[in-house]
């Protein structure tokens, strides 16, 4: 029988286990069972009949990291910023090895820093800037450097915010001095070769759809009320409309999800989300709501989000279709959600996307996270030093807890990438590999 090493938990510092899933054992049962356990333990032990099987999990390495440090996967390694002396500095670590396979100049910092996995390429702003406005703050990258995630060499440097990339192209951004964008740029994402730049009218807002490249647009709003629709490919205006200036910079909010265009105000009687197409700026619908929304793709739905509850709504025709507390919403495949619910006794569930039927609640006091494939871990924690994380595999469907084994860390402070886990405690940094 194998033995899983959960560390040295004091009665204090235990936390409650999920409900049984099935009735307790009448007590005789109960004891014969245990000791016929503790028989099979003491004969293995005595005769050394054989050595119990290790974990499932061992971590595959770990690491000294700073308190403010955060880990930053990217394809196959772990990005860190680290202080020094002279400046930051990022350190690339082999996800598997946790060899260093480069570290990048002085000055780099984690913290102005895009990725493309398609590209397999990192965007790192050298400059930085702020704006000051009478009720935000403006930041942004005034030049942007492309480094190979590989090797971490600098593959070019050119003016302008990295606002988007794809596996061949990149689009900047040159601003004023009120922080709007004025000048677009397309580079190739290789070497940084123009393909086509040109002056807009300054742009308080710039957001590009999703997509191949040859079928993106760009759409970018002016404070007068001008949206403006530019192809991807070759940057030439394709559609034009006219619309009621926003209020604010602040609280006007466009995004791009699953190819329309969401253009998000907010006033003083509450947010109204009018909806586009990308492609003619034709109007498809309106949302209105009294609360600050943000929207998430949540696969057959769009989430609307506060910082309190969410809304469902139909993406072809803006109904309403269920509400609920919660504000982080994760897909994880089959037309299903993961679902944090902040601030709530509920903690996190999984439900289905289009009618919010809850499919599993996750037991009390774990910490739900999604590997790439859909399969969920659960983590629960010790409350207090040495930290330890037990892992186990959800099935919310049934309820069914399999326990994987433990590692080092804190449950609230660890993440997944790909197939691994990436857990921090109190100084160190271990990366997993859950199979």
């Amino acid at each position: 029988m194998g033995l899983i090493e959960l560390g040295e938990v004091n009665p204090s510092d235990s936390v409650d286990e999920p409900a049984a899933e099935t009735r307790p054992l009448p007590r005789p049962k109960r004891t014969r069972i245990i000791a016929a356990v503790l028989a099979a333990l003491c004969a293995t032990g005595l005769t050394g009949a054989g050595r119990p099987a290790p974990p499932l999990l061992a971590e595959s390495w770990s690491m000294q990291i700073g308190p403010d440090h955060y880990p930053y996967p990217f394809r196959e390694v772990l990005l860190i910023s680290q202080g020094t002396p002279s400046g930051e500095t990022i350190t690339a670590y082999d996800m598997a090895t946790g060899k260093v396979r480069w570290t990048s100049g002085r000055g780099t910092t984690a913290r102005w820093m895009s990725h493309d996995p398609e590209s397999n390429q990192l965007y790192v702003a050298g400059q930085t800037r702020t704006v000051e406005r009478p009720s935000s703050s403006i930041f942004f990258g005034t030049d942007t450097t492309a480094l190979d995630g590989d090797t971490g060499r600098m593959l070019w440097k050119h003016s302008g915010d990295q606002l988007a990339a794809t596996a061949e192209q990149v689009l900047l951004g040159d601003r004023d001095e009120l922080g709007r964008v004025n000048r677009l740029s397309l580079v190739r994402a290789r070497d940084g070769a123009p393909i086509w730049d040109r002056s807009i009218g300054t742009a308080m807002n710039v957001v590009v759809s999703d997509g191949p490249a040859d079928s993106a647009q760009i759409i970018y709003g002016t404070d007068t009320g001008t949206l403006t629709t530019l192809r991807y490919s070759d940057g030439v205006p394709i559609a034009t409309r006219h619309v009621p200036p926003p209020e604010a910079w602040p609280d006007w909010n466009p995004q791009v999800l699953d190819g329309r265009f969401y253009d998000i105000r907010r006033g003083t009687r509450g947010t109204t989300v009018t909806t586009y197409r990308t492609d003619t700026l034709t109007e498809l619908w309106r949302y209105n709501t009294s609360k600050d929304v943000y929207l998430h793709d949540c696969g057959p739905a769009i989430c609307a989000s506060d910082a309190v509850d969410s809304v469902g709504i139909d993406p072809a025709t803006g109904a309403a279709r269920w509400e609920l507390p919660g504000t982080d919403f994760a897909p994880i495949g089959d037309g299903r959600l993961l679902v944090s619910h902040q601030n709530t006794p509920e903690g996190q569930s999984v439900i289905d996307a289009s009618t919010a039927r809850v499919i599993g609640a996750a037991p009390g006091g774990t910490t739900i996270l999604a590997l790439d494939d859909g399969d969920l871990l659960a983590l629960r924690g010790t409350k207090t030093a040495p930290y330890r994380v037990a892992v186990s595999r959800w099935d919310p469907a049934t309820g069914r807890m399999t326990l994987l084994g433990a590692v080092a860390g804190q449950a609230d402070r660890c993440q997944v990438s790909g197939r691994r886990l990436i857990c921090q405690g109190a100084d160190r940094t271990g990366v997993t590999d859950v199979g």
